[in-house]
């Protein structure tokens, strides 16, 4: 079930939260399984989004603009329980980020992120590190 499909796949759009219903298509929040080729050429994340909020909905077009499809499991299938956390305060620019989506320059993602690796350590399971933009 966890594994990159041809596709990218919205892995949480049945979560208790909602009640376990997609509040709306184009939601690709959560969890997402993508594989390294397909993050390559959608250029990653992008570089406009700080705090909280939007990054997923520009994703979802990144996702769109390249003439990709998202895929769900069947909403029995793939039910989640969100963690109980402190939420974040919304960022104030989320609004103007999200409108800036729809005329993105294909170049923001991977291939204008300038970044300083500080310190990396592996774990059995993921490797921690801390970068300085």
């Amino acid at each position: 079930m966890y594994a990159c499909s041809q596709q990218p796949r919205h892995m949480s759009s049945s979560i208790n939260i909602f009640r376990y219903n997609l509040p709306y298509a184009e939601l690709f929040g959560g969890v997402s399984a993508i594989s390294a080729a397909q993050f390559r050429k959608l250029n990653g994340f992008s570089n406009r989004y700080f705090g909280w909020g939007g990054e997923d909905d520009d994703m979802y077009e990144r996702v769109k603009k390249q003439r990709m499809s998202i895929t769900r499991w069947p909403m029995h299938i793939s039910r989640y329980t969100m963690l109980s956390h402190r939420k974040e305060t919304p960022s104030e620019h989320r609004f103007e980020q999200a409108s800036y989506t729809a005329d993105k320059e294909v170049g923001d993602g991977i291939t204008n992120l300038h970044y300083s690796v500080i310190s990396s350590r592996p774990s059995p399971l993921y490797t921690h590190v801390i970068v300085e933009l």
